[in-house]
């Protein structure tokens, strides 16, 4: 019993980590509701700076995020092969997700991981500054 009690939790996390989307972007906008409501007691300026900029840089990396899941869940529906590729198929026989890119980008040489990584970083910083220079 306790052993599938361990398991049940470990299939609920994997799924809340697989949809973040689910807690992510409510999560955010909570972040941004709460952090209007603490730069109220501020007024509406501090100093010779309005404090506000910073309310938008919230909601924008929320905006980035939902639309995020918003492109991830298209690719599951329309490119569902893709989507198995980058975030892996479950084993019906064996109950073990078997995820190929991350076996492959294990595999890669460092250099490439660097790359990888600094391009998807850099692509979000700037989405997310785009956005919010737009909402500002």
């Amino acid at each position: 019993m306790k052993n599938q009690f361990k398991k049940l939790i470990k299939k609920i996390w994997y799924y809340t980590l697989l949809l973040d989307g689910l807690w992510s972007v409510p999560l955010g906008f909570f972040v941004f509701f709460f952090v209007g409501m603490s730069l109220s007691y501020f007024g509406l300026a501090a100093g010779s700076y309005d404090v506000a900029f910073i309310q938008p840089l919230f909601l924008a990396g929320t905006i980035v995020v939902g639309a995020t899941n918003m492109a991830m869940a298209g690719m599951y529906f329309t490119f569902r092969t893709i989507y198995r590729y980058l975030y892996g198929k479950e084993d019906k026989t064996t109950g073990v997700v078997e995820n190929k890119s991350k076996l492959e980008f294990k595999a890669s040489h460092p250099i490439f991981k660097i790359c990888v990584s600094l391009f998807i970083f850099c692509f979000f910083v700037v989405a997310i500054l785009s956005v919010y220079l737009r909402l500002v």
